[in-house]
């Protein structure tokens, strides 16, 4: 596992080699051995930090073709919503409490997000909770 400072030493060392067009003639391959040698490295806690500057450096390179929406349902942001799932409160023995837990957990994924963009990750949220049997269509508040 790196450190936070090796973390952020790397990714400014391939920023400035975007920068400088020392990249070579394949971009995907950079930033794919970029993305191994540093997110699968990267503590949990940094985890998020990186992989939002690994999607700006790919940006960098012309080769980032998703929506905020899609990069946070398949990113960090996601997984850690998905853990907290598992230790939310009974919602047959807390109702409040468990709609006040699913507003918290599934926050971080709307920062900066457009209407549409939340809309999508909205209907991500209820499909899930709908998947673990935790909300109805009906229950769901958005």
């Amino acid at each position: 596992m790196l450190t936070a400072e090796q973390i952020r030493e790397r990714l400014d060392e391939a920023e400035a080699a975007i920068r400088d067009g020392q990249v070579g003639s394949n971009p995907h391959e950079f930033i794919e051995a970029l993305w191994a040698q540093v997110q699968e490295e990267a503590p949990p806690e940094l985890k998020v930090e990186v992989y939002d500057r690994l999607l700006e450096l790919s940006g960098l390179l012309g080769i980032r073709d998703t929506t905020l929406a899609q990069e946070r349902l398949g990113g960090p942001l996601w997984d850690m919503f998905l853990a907290a799932l598992e230790e939310f409160p009974d919602a047959t023995q807390d109702e409040a409490a468990f709609w006040r837990a699913v507003d918290s957990a599934k926050a971080p994924l709307f920062d900066g997000c457009t209407e549409e963009c939340g809309a999508e990750i909205e209907e991500a949220v209820q499909a899930e909770l709908n998947h673990r049997g935790l909300a109805t269509p009906r229950e769901f508040e958005p």
